[in-house]
């Protein structure tokens, strides 16, 4: 017997649940897209938090799936920090020069307050103003990059790589300003109204690490950090394959894990 039709919200918690819906629930994680709904450019549509709650709800009513995503862009929590923000007409903004320039910077690094931070108080305002026109309708996602990840935007790649296995003092010192920051990020995303938090750790993808280092830092970091969000967390790896990790993901108490499209979903 078929279910009866259900909200966005009662077909996810069902699956979830290892139940049968009234239909398989999808998720589009639907970001600058808004923006053409809109008729703004990009820079203009996350300029003001009405925009990103109104794209979203055009999206959601246009597409007809399962979750509102207030997820501005990635390079906001450097911007969070005084970090600059590039933007471009046809694509994702980006965040601009490193804001540590060097390893020493680290000894004096602490995270932005949030309660007074410009940039994301337009993304709690933009999730605060879904949930009052959600009325528990469909689950809302909250979006933080994870400590081990959010480096890469901080320094770049290449000296965040050198720091992790020359500099093992300040990368531990990094870690704990990062975790700092992503619990009380996650947590202020969950009291303006988010269901849940994403968890992005594309730096733990097997794409990028190998499983022993993911044992070794990201699993350990991702442990302790998603322990004291209050909400369920599901681990994203941003198109990073990690097969050869989802015992290990299981095992940092996250609910759900999004895989790329090189794995196969049935195994």
């Amino acid at each position: 017997m078929k279910p009866e039709s259900m909200t966005s919200l009662e077909r996810v918690l069902t699956t979830l649940g290892f139940k049968e819906p009234d239909r398989v629930p999808y998720f589009l994680l639907l970001t600058m897209h808004g923006a053409k709904e809109l008729g703004l450019s990009i820079k203009e549509y996350f300029a003001h938090s009405k925009n990103v709650v109104e794209g979203q709800l055009r999206m959601r009513k246009k597409y007809r799936h399962d979750c509102y995503y207030p997820f501005f862009y990635a390079g906001i929590e450097v911007e969070a920090w005084g970090g600059e923000v590039i933007f471009t007409e046809d694509g994702p903004p980006n965040a601009g020069d490193p804001i540590l320039k060097k390893f020493e910077d680290i000894d004096s690094f602490s995270p932005p307050q949030i309660q007074d931070n410009a940039p994301l108080q337009k993304v709690l305002s933009a999730i605060n103003g879904l949930y009052e026109k959600n009325q528990g309708d469909a689950p809302i996602i909250g979006v933080v990059m994870s400590p081990f990840s959010l480096p890469v935007m901080q320094m770049g790649f290449e000296k965040y790589l050198d720091l992790m296995h020359e500099q093992p003092d300040k990368f531990e010192k990094l870690m704990k300003v990062n975790e700092l920051f992503c619990v009380e990020w996650a947590n202020a995303q969950l009291a303006a109204g988010a269901t849940a938090i994403c968890y992005f750790d594309p730096v733990s993808s097997s794409t990028i690490v190998t499983p022993e280092q993911y044992r070794k830092y990201g699993k350990m970091i991702a442990k302790s950090t998603i322990a004291q969000i209050k909400g369920p967390t599901a681990t994203h790896f941003a198109s990073g394959q990690c097969s050869s990790i989802v015992a290990d993901v299981a095992e940092t108490g996250t609910a759900i894990i999004g895989i790329s499209a090189l794995e196969d979903p049935v195994e």
